[in-house]
């Protein structure tokens, strides 16, 4: 299966830049030639102002070389792009501005050596479909809660460029040596909760630095909260920019979030998770359904996260198979009220070759026979069934109805979910 280039998708840029009110010196009198611009002034305008964008300061031409000048001593040669993009057209020369200076200014700022990238080292929280179709084990990073990950990032000025395994390579260090650096980097930026502030719900949205998401990772910051309810502390982390903490014996209010906060991760493109977070008695942070899983809120977050972890991979797994002329269904996982609550189903269907995930339940669909459901344990166990490789959330690929001896078994297993 061939491995799609995300080139600049490895990036983070969710560290938010303000962009200049005005151009600045050789940019405003670019500008002015509006739509008698040669090709040379117009790729210095972009340029230029991609610049700004990125957040460098008092980026201008320098004519003499045919340069963008920044930061006061850093340049941007730009006789190879111009070359480069003399046949493009406007969408795709905007394009390649975009990554000419994104990937420039990164090298130009990027720590030469691990003595100086130590201090700039942070973890983030991304979810697991994050490095989708990334190359396997480009970017450093490790499971820390369902379907979450945790990485690690250099903090630029302007951006933040996540570690990959090649860096840490360069660098001579090991993998434990990262994640615990950019954790004790954390420590220093976390700031525990004020007993005396009471039991109101705490939100914090990142504008840029603070890491608020990441806060998770310290299990001493989210217990702080316990003295200050006087119960056990419950954060979400809808998108990768928000943070809320509230307390768990407020039956009410915590229904609220979860609603809320369901509402938050499914209407948006930075999307973290809907589960809720709390400490358990060991001081581990876990998902909330780890110590209350009689809760509906919880419960339903559970599926809530998992269908749209598994509809992220499914929309890539489908031009996946496009491209290599693979025809299977890539199916889908959708949540369903069940008489014990919500579950995450899947559906085998007759005649059809399927590339399934896993769920709680399997229903299985024949032309004329009403559907029944098998929980995914038994449906493994009884078709000897194995996963795929490389696919994180985990899927099954099935090419044919199970045969008929196979499909009394499962019948035999199925469960009523009324």
């Amino acid at each position: 299966m061939p491995t799609p280039q995300l080139a600049d998708s490895y990036r983070d840029f969710s560290k938010p830049v303000e962009s200049p009110a005005h151009l600045t010196r050789a940019s405003l009198t670019i500008t002015q030639v509006g739509g008698n611009e040669n090709p040379k002034e117009r790729l210095a305008r972009l340029v230029i102002e991609r610049v700004q964008s990125e957040g460098g300061s008092d980026p201008h031409l320098d004519t003499s070389a045919f340069a963008v000048r920044y930061n006061g001593s850093a340049v941007l040669p730009l006789d190879h792009l111009l070359r480069d993009t003399a046949d493009a057209s406007e969408l795709d020369l905007e394009s390649h501005v975009a990554h000419f200076v994104a990937t420039t200014m990164s090298s130009n700022g990027w720590p030469g050596n691990w003595n100086d990238a130590l201090p700039r080292l942070r973890p983030v929280l991304k979810p697991s479909t994050y490095t989708l179709g990334s190359p396997s084990g480009l970017l450093l990073s490790r499971r820390v809660f369902p379907l979450v990950d945790e990485l690690v990032v250099v903090d630029m000025p302007a951006h933040r460029e996540v570690v990959s395994w090649e860096t840490i390579g360069k660098w001579g260090v090991d993998p434990s040596t990262v994640f615990a650096a950019a954790r004790s980097n954390l420590a220093t930026i976390t700031q525990h909760a004020d007993p005396t502030k009471g039991r109101a719900t705490q939100r914090l949205v990142d504008k840029g630095g603070q890491y608020f998401t990441s806060w998770l990772l310290d299990p001493g910051w989210l217990q702080s909260h316990r003295r200050r309810f006087g119960c056990a502390p419950v954060a979400f982390v809808p998108d990768v920019d928000t943070l809320y903490v509230v307390p768990s014996d407020d039956s009410a209010l915590l229904a609220r979030h979860f609603r809320l906060i369901e509402d938050q991760y499914t209407h948006t493109s930075r999307s973290l998770s809907p589960q809720a977070y709390t400490v358990d008695d060991a001081g581990t942070v876990v998902t909330y359904d780890q110590v209350r899983p009689e809760d509906p809120g919880s419960s339903r977050a559970r599926c809530v996260h998992i269908a749209k972890e598994y509809a992220a991979q499914e929309s890539w797994l489908t031009r996946q198979y496009e491209l290599d002329r693979i025809s299977s269904d890539v199916a889908a996982a959708t949540v369903k009220a069940t008489s014990f609550g919500p579950r995450t189903v899947t559906i085998w269907a007759d005649g059809v070759d399927c590339t399934l995930p896993q769920t709680d339940l399997v229903a299985f669909y024949r032309d004329g026979s009403p559907p029944f459901y098998v929980q995914f344990e038994d449906v493994s166990s009884i078709t000897g069934m194995r996963p795929m490789d490389g696919l994180d959330p985990v899927r099954y690929r099935v090419p044919a109805w199970p045969p008929a001896g196979i499909v009394e078994q499962l019948r035999a297993h199925s469960i009523s979910i009324d």
